[in-house]
């Protein structure tokens, strides 16, 4: 009678020991089943990914192929897999790998670049030519754009920040372009706030538009200030701007490579060169350089400048100073004409590069 009553005790003391044994080992594999091959991979978690076809891809792509962690995985239906595109680090278990779909950590993040300089309608190109974005805006009106961005400005000209903002794969394009523009109040207002006194600027949106015009007229960030202190100057005396960018951004499509004597009296808006004072918005999305500089400008009696075909410019106080230079930059222009192109290239990527090693801005 004893022994009769000492079995069931020990039968049960035996499953649970076996099923604990049998926990640790399945623990065990998991934790030691490495990711193959061993350097890190991307992998893509797509909606509605069921946690069958979720092992049967590991499997496929050569990342986990062990019975267990296939097994363990079906066992587990009630616990939902995050969709995503996941960084496995290198040597990750799949343990790890577990964790990471499940709690939705370890997101590979890609990037996209706003540069300084770009107009709405080629960041708009950008985001539509992006397919890891979700596309909700890209045959929306601008109008409709800024009204689900919630912000003040009807133009969306000049309002989105340039930098490089991080996302995960499957994010709304909307969400990229609502950063920018936050970014952009945010460090419009900061330099705002720190402003010269005595600019002829009635708001930070008019200053914003005056940096777009540094923007497009600098390559040298060291003549920002001085760029600054001619768009001053003319504004302070009411003469005409006459700032090219504003010509060609005016032109539209209408533009063919170079102002012609007929652009310069196109009577569209931005042409500075027939209408006083700043055009009625930003002609491109300048960079915080630009706008500290136009915000602070340098303290110059200059009134012109013009390109010397080495990214720098030649600036002047008087028409006769300023004449000389044109002639002088032409003459030279004569030159080096046939490098221009090699310039402009090197230029484009010198800036590219200069843009994607500032600080990152990433999004969730």
């Amino acid at each position: 009678m004893m022994i009769a009553e000492g079995f069931p005790r020990r039968f049960a003391l035996l499953v649970l020991l076996g099923l604990a044994m049998l926990v640790s080992a399945v623990f065990i594999t998991l934790s030691t089943s490495r990711v193959k091959p061993k350097e890190g991979l991307i992998f893509y978690l797509r909606p509605g990914l069921s946690h069958k076809q979720f092992v049967n891809e590991l499997a496929d792509k050569n990342i986990v192929s062990s019975t267990i962690f296939k097994i363990f995985v079906e066992l587990q239906s009630q616990v939902q897999l995050k969709t995503g595109e996941y960084l496995l680090p290198e040597g990750a278990s799949a343990w790890q790998i577990w964790r990471q779909v499940t709690t939705g950590t370890g997101h590979y993040y890609r990037s996209f670049t706003i540069i300084p300089g770009w107009s709405f309608a080629q960041l708009r190109l950008e985001l539509a030519k992006t397919e890891s974005l979700r596309q909700l805006t890209k045959d929306q009106p601008e109008e409709v754009i800024m009204d689900r961005l919630g912000g003040s400005y009807q133009q969306a000209e000049g309002v989105f920040f340039p930098e490089t903002y991080l996302y995960t794969r499957g994010i709304a394009d909307l969400v990229i372009l609502k950063r920018a523009y936050d970014l952009m109040q945010l460090r419009l207002q900061e330099a705002w706030a720190t402003k010269d006194s005595g600019l002829p600027y009635q708001n930070a949106y008019q200053a914003l538009v005056a940096a777009s015009l540094i923007e497009k007229e600098a390559y040298l960030d060291t003549e920002r200030p001085l760029i600054a202190s001619v768009l001053i100057n003319r504004l302070r005396k009411g003469m005409l701007l006459q700032f090219d960018p504003t010509v060609i951004y005016g032109l539209k499509e209408r533009y063919q490579g170079h102002i012609t004597k007929a652009d310069l009296m196109d009577p569209n808006l931005y042409n500075t060169y027939i209408h006083k004072g700043l055009p009625p918005t930003p002609i491109a999305m300048p960079s915080y350089d630009s706008i500290y500089a136009a915000l602070h400008p340098a303290k110059t009696n200059y009134l012109y400048f013009v390109a010397k075909g080495d990214h720098s410019h030649q600036f002047s106080t008087t028409l006769a100073a300023h004449l000389a230079a044109v002639n002088f930059a032409n003459k030279k222009a004569k030159v080096v004409k046939p490098q221009e192109s090699y310039f402009n290239r090197k230029i484009i990527n010198q800036r590219l590069d200069k843009i994607l090693a500032k600080k990152r801005v990433g999004i969730g």
